[in-house]
């Protein structure tokens, strides 16, 4: 399977979808914290903390998807980069009372090469992924 195909609708619409994906999950992130805050009040708190995860991790993997990378290949892109930005929302949390502001930086730096370069990013992340498998 191909890591990528151009996608049949305008690049534009794929770039919106990401955007609104990161903007869902920065969303998902406040409401994973205020879940973890009740833990120990609720019992069902920690598995909507999950639910709220995976939710997110879908929705990014599904922005990829929507830039024409190939569907095994998003949901992996995906779920690292939710990954990636659940650590530095948690780091941030630690330091800042926006640690949103961090958050839109780095899935702008880490999301800019997907924007920019879909077809190269599908291939580096399918080479990637072969030699580690």
């Amino acid at each position: 399977m191909e890591p990528y195909r151009p996608p049949s609708y305008p690049a534009v619409l794929g770039d919106l979808a990401y955007a609104a994906a990161l903007a869902l999950f920065i969303y998902l992130q406040k409401l994973a914290f205020r879940l973890r805050a009740e833990e120990g009040q609720a019992w069902w708190a920690s598995n909507g903390r999950d639910l709220v995860n995976g939710l997110a991790a879908v929705t990014v993997s599904g922005a990829v998807w929507l830039q024409g990378v190939a569907p095994w290949l998003a949901l992996y892109f995906g779920c690292t980069l939710t990954l990636a930005l659940s650590v530095i929302h948690t780091l941030a949390q630690r330091r800042s009372d926006e640690p949103w502001k961090p958050v839109v930086v780095a899935a702008a730096l880490l999301g800019a090469p997907l924007v920019l370069a879909p077809r190269v990013v599908a291939e580096v992340m399918a080479s990637l992924l072969s030699a580690a498998f």
